[in-house]
């Protein structure tokens, strides 16, 4: 038996990416709503069966690997250097989703256009922010002195995502992680002086 980064582990990983493209690329083409899941199953060569152990719901393929990008995110801040304070920590965090939208940008824009303009997208986008808010929190948690700074630095700082998100969607002639600092330094705890 394979363990979770065995063959099997990875091949599952690879077959759940696989109908996530076709997905993505039917709901571009034709519609989140108008695109069934057997649409997405006959297009990847699935039975409708075989598409629900990989996925849930159609809603799935296209926000169930942010649940997994939402570990890395709060990985990367509690990875950061511990006399960082909480603030810089998120920021830098953040970067691991940075990277991702400079390494495909067109399917970054499509996505967030995406789940935009279809409301039960936008319905489970809000389920996914959740998830990260909760681990986000206990990542930034010692970097805090109460659970209401650290909830209430890891809220601003999912805002301050959203902020860059929609203005990057409006025209992304500017590099997501200048704007997110933009954002960040407009959000951010402000330094007594």
């Amino acid at each position: 038996m394979s363990g979770p980064g065995g063959l099997r582990a990875r091949a599952r990983r690879a077959v759940r990416a696989e109908i996530a493209e076709v997905a993505f690329g039917l709901f571009l083409k034709h519609g989140f709503e108008q695109t069934t899941v057997e649409d997405i199953a006959a297009a990847a060569g699935l039975s409708r069966r075989s598409f629900f152990r990989y996925f849930p719901s159609k809603e799935d393929t296209v926000l169930g690997f942010l649940y997994e990008v939402g570990e890395q995110l709060a990985a990367a801040v509690a990875a950061r250097p511990a006399e960082e304070d909480a603030w810089t920590a998120l920021r830098a965090g953040f970067d691991v989703l940075i990277e991702g939208f400079l390494a495909r940008p067109k399917e970054a824009v499509a996505l967030l256009e995406l789940i935009h303009r279809t409301p039960t997208l936008r319905a489970r986008h809000q389920d996914k922010q959740e998830h990260w808010r909760r681990l986000l929190t206990e990542a930034v948690a010692p970097r805090t002195r109460t659970a209401l700074e650290a909830d209430t630095l890891v809220t601003g700082a999912l805002g301050a995502f959203d902020v860059m998100c929609r203005h990057w969607l409006c025209g992304p002639v500017r590099e997501p992680g200048a704007l997110l600092d933009e954002v960040f330094a407009l959000v951010g705890p402000r330094q007594a002086g």
